[in-house]
């Protein structure tokens, strides 16, 4: 446990206080943050120091005062209501627990996610994007070279494989009986296991970048992919809104600067009619990335002050908000990553838009309700839903279903 105090040069409001809370919470088990008097103190669970703890909770405090809040987009229908849909996800059997941040889908859930990665594809279809698909696994290799285990090692997923000799395999074998052992497995030599040489996705559009590297004929291109990301994050509360897989559509756009920032300018036109199209009550604001407490947390300064990500934020239900999309330009971080360029050895710029499927699946039961038969018919068109099929809306094995 580490304790630290801070001196405040300004007072902190509820939501300035909340946001330092939240971003310190990337890196920390914070137990208590408490605002008194001139000054802030933080308590955390982790096994550091209190300078260590002083030093992050002062850097936090340092990009807090840089972090601006942009709205470039609201969209609050007269008619709106919203209630928590996910009990009765649960009790239908359309949503069931699995773990932590697992969760297995079915019946109205599952073909509502589908419908929406449909409308999400005619989105990249109108950008002309090819479709590509990529294994949820990938070679450590792609993230290291971007700095995803530096910037974001609280949210990394390593995937090591049974070490490929007799005596580890055995170890292993010995170890993991049916009935035996914890939950969790130990990953050690000493417990079997080899080296991670791959990683679990953290989102799908990487690969795209990273299979350019070296190149110096790229040209103006956009592509779609759909594909299992994964994080290593869950609600504490178990809710639909931060899973630690899920699924999302993304829709990359590479080139030159002029293709790249115009087809983002598309592409937030598209993101604002979405979030219009189907009734929500939502906002587009600008963001920054979940960056660890180290030197990676000034990229956050960097990233809000020039406005490159923004978010599509939703409003579940009162008390309840979270981004289901977002777009995001990089610039040129991806072609100086990898190494690539445009042909005649133009910079490369790049740009993508991702949508988290269950989340904005999510977002539309606590708005629209239970039966997708009963949404307004403008949703169920976009959408393309046809008349209910109870039949064929089963609900996952072994659940009650009711209604």
């Amino acid at each position: 446990m580490a304790q630290a105090s801070v001196r405040l040069k300004r007072p902190l409001d509820d939501a300035a206080l909340a946001g330092v809370g939240a971003v310190l919470g990337r890196s920390f088990a914070v137990t208590a943050l408490d605002r008194g008097g001139e000054g802030l103190s933080a308590t955390v669970s982790d096994d550091v120091s209190d300078e260590r703890l002083r030093e992050a909770l002062v850097q936090v405090l340092r990009v807090s005062r840089h972090a601006a809040s942009e709205q470039g987009f609201a969209h609050d229908p007269a008619d709106w209501r919203g209630e928590d849909a996910q009990p009765a996800l649960e009790a239908r059997g359309d949503v069931r627990r699995l773990g932590p941040g697992l969760f297995a889908f079915g019946g109205a859930f599952l073909a509502v996610r589908a419908a929406l990665d449909t409308l999400v594809q005619a989105i990249a279809a109108r950008q002309g994007a090819a479709e590509l698909a990529y294994p949820p696994l990938w070679p450590v290799g792609v993230l290291r070279d971007i700095n995803y285990f530096h910037d974001f090692p609280q949210l990394a997923m390593l995937a090591p494989g049974v070490a490929p000799d007799f005596a580890a395999r055995t170890r292993f074998s010995e170890a993991h009986r049916r009935g035996s052992g914890p939950g969790a497995i130990a990953c050690t030599a000493e417990d079997g296991l080899a080296p991670a040489a791959n990683a679990l996705a953290p989102t799908v559009c990487d690969c795209c970048y990273w299979l350019l590297r070296g190149r110096s004929d790229v040209a103006d291109a956009a592509f779609t992919i759909h594909g299992t990301v994964f994080r290593n994050e869950s609600s504490p509360a178990g809710a639909l809104e931060r899973l630690t897989a899920y699924t999302m559509r993304e829709v990359v756009v590479i080139g030159s600067e002029g293709f790249v920032l115009a087809r983002r300018e598309a592409l937030l036109a598209e993101l604002e009619a979405l979030g219009r199209g189907l009734g929500l009550r939502c906002t587009i604001e600008a963001a920054d990335d979940p960056f660890f407490c180290n030197d990676a947390l000034q990229k956050g300064v960097l990233q809000g002050l020039a406005r490159l990500k923004h978010e599509l934020r939703v409003v579940a239900f009162e008390g309840r908000t979270f981004a289901a999309g977002s777009l995001n330009l990089h610039n040129d971080f991806f072609s100086r990553s990898y190494g690539y360029a445009l042909a005649g050895g133009g910079t490369a710029f790049s740009v993508c838009m991702g949508i988290g499927l269950e989340r904005l699946a999510y977002a539309l039961f606590c708005r629209h309700g239970l039966e997708p038969e009963r949404w307004p018919a403008p949703v169920r068109a976009l959408l393309g839903l046809g008349a209910a099929d109870r039949a064929g809306q089963a609900g996952l094995p072994g659940a009650a279903r009711t209604g």
